[in-house]
């Protein structure tokens, strides 16, 4: 039995099999978007904004959050959905849903140097590579949020949303 059928099988609450299947769809259409938007306008576009406290009807709920993020890693583990590495994938949809669900978490890029800049011979016109490599991850009360603590070591922000 697949991977896929085995987390369906565990989704006895119709709630948690709306979800995954709503991030799902988000997965599927998100390379498209990604393609086809400048990195602002994806994110104002997968931003449903956070209300204030007094105006969300329950409490962000550790649970709904706990599920959502399982659901994501267990997507994700398909290479189909890898394209665009699992980081990006992961903290853009994470952002979306768990905004959704009243978590006031921001989106961070950010960059670090892997090693000296090199000239690449071998490229077309002698190509000049960077020694760096980006990261994205999410934060919430100016920490990383879901996030090993490691993975967002030495990263600079380059940009992140919202301001």
């Amino acid at each position: 039995m697949s991977k896929l059928r085995r987390t369906i099988r565990r989704l006895s609450d119709p709630r948690d099999l709306w979800l995954f299947l709503q991030i799902l769809i988000v997965l599927i259409l998100l390379p498209r978007l990604i393609r086809n938007k400048s990195l602002p306008d994806l994110l104002r576009e997968l931003d449903p904004g956070v209300a204030p406290p007094e105006h969300q009807i329950d409490a962000p709920s550790r649970d709904k959050l706990e599920k959502t993020v399982g659901f994501v890693d267990s997507l994700l583990r398909y290479r189909v959905f890898q394209r665009y590495g699992k980081c990006l994938l992961r903290s853009l949809i994470l952002f979306r849903f768990l905004r959704s669900q009243g978590w006031p978490v921001e989106i961070h890029f950010g960059v670090r140097k892997t090693g000296e800049a090199q000239v690449d011979y071998a490229a077309e016109n002698g190509a000049f590579r960077m020694g760096i490599t980006g990261h994205s991850w999410l934060v919430m009360e100016g920490e990383p949020f879901l996030e090993n603590p490691e993975q967002a070591t030495g990263f600079s922000t380059t940009y992140r949303y919202p301001d």
